[in-house]
């Protein structure tokens, strides 16, 4: 009998040498003994970075659009310089980031002490960091097309003046028609003309070409380039009463912590752009939404039932969190733009509590040590 007890003892011992110790929430308590060895988790929370692209659109006015729709007929034109913005694409990457509101202290056993698990923790944590990648945006340059930055037209015409002209010839007066050229300026309805009987005259050519009025035998590969520079100069010359756009990007990102079914992301204004600060038209701003997948009401109700049994012992070893499926949604506004068919979000799972003695977990896997 006595050497049961004391084989019993060294049992007890054995277990007590080389099992885990408890794992505490933070904050602690006032009754909390402190020791030496600690290292510190957070249960992990769903994050998502968005890598947004936003088109700047320049919107540069025609130098004649006031007379677009009295020489040519056209309705759609720029009548004002304006920069407009609006999502050009996103990317969406799933992270998993520290939640805080969920930190616990592990007091190392022997075990894990002998293992170097300390020295490993605090070597990882002093080498986060190094050599991580950056990325550097550059907003892209303001193109003007030559054409259009270039285009220039005489401002003034010749006009010819004509009078009579008195003129004494061998003691005879006489009244001689004379005239007089002199440069007048044009008017701005009058460069406009011009432009528009040079879109005409090119029309007229263009025609030409591909009904064969000129009666001359052009390659196709001739003909081709011809009828492409025609519709070139059409287009630049058009593009003096129709205006004309110039997009940029800016890249931003983004990262998203979905604290509920629905989570602001950003907001893009038509004409302030980019911001992490919600704007007054619901229309500009996007939204994280979560669609989670119920889990079945059986197994919650077991496990509350477990909860309340008289020989249930709480567990106080490793804190887990089990991620839940749930369907991701990109919204602007009230209309999806972005969708995950299934992803595992950690906020919507639950928290299970393992016993002790599971020394041989690594930590990192299930949770992010600080």
């Amino acid at each position: 009998m006595k050497r049961i007890f004391i084989a019993g003892l060294l049992l007890l011992s054995a277990f007590s040498v080389f099992a885990q110790k408890k794992v505490t929430p933070l904050p602690l308590d006032s009754g909390f003994q402190f020791k030496q060895n600690y290292i510190f988790y957070a249960l992990p929370q769903t994050a998502f970075k968005m890598n947004v692209v936003v088109a700047r659109t320049h919107e540069m006015a025609g130098i004649y659009a006031d007379y677009a729709g009295k020489l040519l007929g056209l309705t759609n034109v720029i009548t004002q310089d304006k920069i407009v913005y609006s999502l050009k694409s996103i990317e969406i990457e799933q992270v998993a980031i520290p939640d805080t509101h969920h930190l616990y202290v592990v007091e190392l056993s022997p075990k894990q002490m002998k293992s170097d698990l300390f020295t490993d923790v605090c070597l990882k944590q002093s080498a986060a960091g190094q050599n991580a990648e950056a990325h550097t945006y550059q907003r892209s340059n303001l193109e003007i097309p030559d054409f259009f930055r270039y285009y220039s037209d005489l401002a003034y015409m010749e006009q010819e003046n004509s009078y009579v002209e008195t003129q004494i010839i061998d003691g005879v007066v006489r009244q001689v028609p004379a005239s007089k050229v002199q440069k007048v300026p044009k008017s701005n309805e009058q460069q406009a003309q011009e432009a528009a009987d040079m879109i005409a005259k090119i029309r007229e050519d263009r025609y030409a070409l591909l009904t064969g009025a000129q009666e001359v035998s052009y390659s196709a590969d001739a003909l081709d380039r011809m009828l492409a520079q025609l519709d070139e100069m059409e287009k630049n010359y058009i593009s003096l009463f129709t205006g004309f756009e110039i997009e940029e990007v800016e890249n931003h990102t983004v990262v998203v912590v979905p604290s509920g079914e629905s989570t602001f992301a950003f907001s893009i204004s038509p004409k302030a752009g980019f911001s992490t600060v919600a704007a007054g038209d619901i229309n500009d701003n996007f939204t994280v939404v979560l669609r989670p997948v119920d889990y079945a009401s059986s197994c919650t109700d077991f496990t509350s039932q477990l909860g309340c049994a008289k020989n249930y012992k709480p567990r106080d070893g490793y804190r887990i969190r089990l991620a839940a499926p749930a369907q991701v949604l990109v919204n602007q506004g009230e209309k999806t733009i972005y969708s995950i068919v299934m992803a595992p979000v950690y906020q919507l799972g639950k928290i299970e509590t393992l016993s002790r003695g599971h020394d041989e977990l690594d930590i990192e896997k299930f949770g992010l040590i600080y």
